[in-house]
């Protein structure tokens, strides 16, 4: 991939830009104005003004609305691109504003209560509401909509918890899950293709995977770490380890797998037919003596000249293959880790292709573990700044690494590098255009126009 930046920056509200859905149009938010540019020239194409600070923005699915909102005054305005002079207000009131986001039909939009106290549901086109009550207050991802966007999976708590699935088109309970075989339910993944729901208990003794078929309105499978984590047919190690409960799940862009995360270092990918491991990923603290099939990139700074009249030196960060074994992967002391007791995997990120997956622990949070699933390999990234976050390409195998420094660190299968950002702005995030040839640069208040040609 070669890039090059733009010099325009703009001011933002932490990271608020957006790309819409059909590319056409990219919107930003500063202060209390939201901004629309036209993402083949990025002239300004609208502006709306906002009650107050805008604290969120999202585009509808089909690009047509774009919604704000300020979550401290529970207060959310809607705007059309193609009659720039319509305007919608909602107002949750004594409720308060957790959560907002667009249903898949884009004629309505769900908003989440306080401490899930209830869920909203507001029609543009009847101007009617529609409430959904009982909701479990200490779940974190309250909505959970299937790829086609044909069902609402929430997890209720009447006395015991199960999950209901309600029909979008009329927002009424078209099946009601008792999940008896779960001490708890603590997470629900739909797959891609929209046939298959994943509940699981991320209890540590007792943890278990259960996955509900839409298509035969039943279970089909089952996954118990305990007894199935020693079965797995392929290992990185020799000794087989076990995964330490459920922590969170992935799905590979295909649907053809499923990667369960515990709560130590081990990753294992189940076979979506016998729901059985394939294979495992751990993250070991070691880059071994006999590990020589691994790439290992390592951030390095190299003194350079400037080409003035009167030269100087200055710093240029740059990345450095290191073909040494064996490598001891930077560490962080646990008592530095906030907000969590136990350090977990927290970045899990699959490429478009489902080729590759790219991942960091708590641990180890200088380090990006990028596992070639095909080949069973790995590359690091050791970088000299924490990962703030990971961004792979839309439509190839490029993935953008970020460290909130003013450097961006690039990834592909044949290279790594390391580009300056444009006035060394630090940049936390990113936000790719849905052709994969552009993206946006996000630092805490500023981002800026990032150009590509994929060679992928």
């Amino acid at each position: 991939m070669t890039l090059e930046v733009a010099n325009e920056i703009f001011r933002t509200n932490n990271h608020l830009c957006r790309f819409s859905n059909d590319g056409r149009f990219l919107a930003f938010a500063f202060q209390g104005n939201l901004v629309i540019k036209n993402t083949g020239t990025f002239d300004t194409f609208l502006s709306f003004p906002f009650v107050d600070i805008i604290e969120y923005i999202e585009w509808s699915p089909d690009s047509e609305y774009i919604l704000c909102a300020t979550f401290k005054k529970a207060i959310i305005q809607v705007f059309s691109i193609c009659y720039p002079d319509w305007r919608c207000k909602l107002t949750e009131g004594s409720v308060g504003l957790e959560q907002v986001t667009w249903a898949p039909d884009s004629r309505h939009i769900i908003t989440t209560g306080d401490f899930n106290i209830q869920i909203s549901i507001w029609s543009l086109e009847s101007r009617s509401v529609t409430y959904i009550q009982n909701i479990k207050s200490s779940f974190s991802k309250v909505l959970n909509f299937s790829g086609d966007g044909k069902r609402l999976a929430l997890v209720l708590n009447n006395g015991e918890s199960n999950v209901a699935l309600y029909k979008t088109k009329n927002w009424k309970i078209s099946r009601k899950l008792i999940c008896e075989r779960l001490k708890s339910i603590d997470g629900i993944s739909w797959s891609p293709n929209s046939d298959l729901l994943c509940i699981w208990s991320s209890d540590m003794i007792d943890s278990k995977l259960l996955i509900f078929s839409t298509a035969s309105e039943s279970l089909v499978g089952s996954y118990v770490p305990d007894e199935e984590t020693k079965d797995c047919e392929y290992t990185k190690n020799e000794f087989s380890r076990k995964l330490k409960g459920i922590n969170r799940v992935k799905w590979i862009t295909g649907g053809q797998l499923l990667a369960v995360v515990g709560h130590g270092e081990l990753i294992v990918l189940l076979n979506y037919l016998t729901w059985k491991p394939l294979l495992s990923l751990y993250h070991d603290p070691i880059i071994r003596e006999n590990n020589y099939r691994t790439k290992v990139f390592k951030e390095c700074v190299m003194q350079v000249k400037d080409s003035n009249k009167q030269p100087s030196l200055h710093n240029r960060h740059i990345m450095e293959e290191v073909n040494a074994r064996p490598i001891s992967l930077p560490v962080v002391k646990r008592d530095l880790i906030s907000g969590n007791s136990v350090p977990e995997i927290d970045i899990l990120e699959f490429s478009a292709c489902g080729r590759y997956l790219a991942t960091r622990h708590q641990l180890y949070p200088t380090t990006l573990w990028i596992w070639n699933i095909l080949s069973d390999t790995i590359d690091y990234l050791i970088l000299q700044n924490m990962i703030t976050s990971v961004l792979w390409s839309p439509t190839g195998t490029s993935l953008l690494a970020f460290t909130e420094t003013s450097n961006i660190f690039e990834w592909s299968p044949d290279y790594a590098a390391c580009v300056p950002t444009p006035k060394r702005i630090s940049v936390a995030d990113a936000r790719w255009h849905p052709h994969g040839k552009i993206a946006v640069l996000c630092g805490y208040n500023k981002a800026v126009i990032y150009f590509g040609q994929s060679c992928d």
